[in-house]
């Protein structure tokens, strides 16, 4: 018997919720009952799901049940929202677009199978930019109905946010896994690139495109990506309680930073400091200053060919951004493409440059809190070029901006290690979490 109080089991925390699963305080059947209220309460509101089918998700409980030792698995029970580019057998895939409405793929793609294999319920399908690029879908912020919720992964974001799922996946071209974290004021963790196999994923940029994750907390987070990633390591306690030696290292589309954001930045570093951290501030040194822009131009080169059969074909059926972005792409001649692809590797193999003896880079994790709906999802300047170097990066939330901002709109810390250190990034973004919270 169920021992959850009348209310349910708190979808706040993947971690908690877990526990309550191994030790019996709650099961399948009281979990989806918690979603299903949630997404009632909220979802007309915050419009955060393209695909929602609750037999399929009873049937799938149902199942988990059937299988051994179930409250075991690593995320027993837990529901988990799947951005609507992500291959699923269960539930329709449109890859954010009408072109693609009521597909029903054969397969799962291999992070949705990761997940069922660990004895997640997929929860449904979640709202995705078109393509994941720039025409936004229905979702609103879940702070303020009047505010974009950040995109792609929009949809991802607000559903945790909005305390309708304790986790979500999404994905990261530039910035969508970290920019919708950061206006929801949850967390976002993008791996390192190619750590998640993207197998099923609808490509953008193949190169760029990585998976990304949605939790409340930094635990959650390192949760689902231990499963995503194969790599239990990721998962459970820090094994650095830190403090950590931090950098800021300025570059050009730090210029598009609202000031109110800079300053919220800076005073969450002073917390750090005054818990025992190093940090420095200091301009991106060449040729790491201007790798958003090479960024952008590798995007544009390698979304025109991936998708070459929508452009192809369907080419009348994309919003008028995409087509731009195809024009823009089909632009570049293959050399300057190599070229800068070049700059990325070099920059790559001189990374104790950029980082300049520091564990960690931190930045704003937008250039300012979440825009009104009518503006768009915001720039992904922030983060282009951390994804262009692959490197692992996670936003930490801030809570709401200081004056100047939207009220009760967050903000969000970035924070980025080396490449293939993402457990060494879980930690201390766990600390530099714990830090800031008892700072608020």
């Amino acid at each position: 018997m169920s021992r959850h109080a009348p209310s349910g089991p708190d979808l706040s925390s993947a971690a908690a919720l877990l526990a309550a699963v191994r030790d019996g305080a709650a099961g399948p059947a009281d979990i989806v009952a918690a979603c299903r209220r949630a997404v009632a309460a909220r979802e007309d509101q915050v419009g955060a799901w393209i695909a929602l089918d609750w037999d399929a998700v009873a049937a799938q409980a149902a199942a988990l049940q059937r299988r051994p030792d179930w409250r075991r698995l690593p995320l027993a029970a837990l529901p988990v929202a799947v951005k609507d580019i992500f291959d699923t057998v269960d539930f329709p895939t449109a890859y954010g677009s009408e072109i693609y409405a009521g597909h029903r793929p054969a397969a799962d793609a291999a992070a949705v199978a990761a997940l069922r294999a660990a004895g997640a319920l997929v929860i449904g399908k979640t709202v995705s930019t078109e393509f994941a690029y720039w025409k936004a879908g229905k979702t609103r912020n879940p702070h303020d109905p009047r505010h974009s919720p950040g995109g792609s992964s929009s949809g991802s974001a607000a559903a945790v946010a909005a305390g309708m799922v304790p986790l979500a996946i999404g994905s990261q071209t530039a910035a969508s896994t970290i920019r919708p974290a950061a206006y929801c004021g949850i967390v976002g963790f993008k791996p390192s690139h190619g750590l998640v196999s993207l197998a099923g994923v609808k490509a953008l940029a193949g190169s760029l495109d990585t998976v990304g994750v949605f939790a409340g907390d930094v635990a959650g987070a390192g949760m689902i990506a231990a499963v995503l990633a194969g790599r239990p390591d990721l998962a459970g306690p820090p094994r650095a309680a830190g403090p950590f030696s931090l950098r800021l290292a300025v570059a050009e589309e730090w210029a598009q930073v609202d000031a109110g954001a800079l300053a919220r930045t800076r005073q969450a570093v002073a917390r750090l400091v005054a818990a025992g951290a190093t940090a420095d501030e200091g301009p991106c040194p060449p040729p790491f200053d201007t790798l958003a822009r090479t960024q952008a131009q590798i995007m544009a080169w390698e979304a025109a060919r991936d998708l070459a059969h929508e452009r192809l074909v369907h080419g009348d059926r994309v919003s008028g951004p995409l087509r731009d972005l195809f024009r823009d792409g089909l632009a570049i001649p293959a050399e300057v493409y190599d070229d800068a692809c070049a700059r990325r590797d070099a920059a790559v193999a001189d990374l104790d440059r950029l980082f300049d003896g520091a564990d960690l880079l931190l930045a704003p994790s937008a250039t300012g809190a979440a825009p009104r709906l009518e503006d768009g999802t915001g720039s992904p300047d922030m983060s282009r070029a951390w994804t262009l170097l692959g490197l692992p990066s996670l936003t930490v939330p801030l809570g709401p901006g200081p004056g100047g901002l939207p009220l009760g709109l967050p903000l969000g810390l970035q924070v980025a290690a080396r490449p293939r250190r993402d457990r060494f990034l879980l930690d201390a973004a766990a600390w530099i979490e714990s830090v800031l919270r008892a700072a608020a």
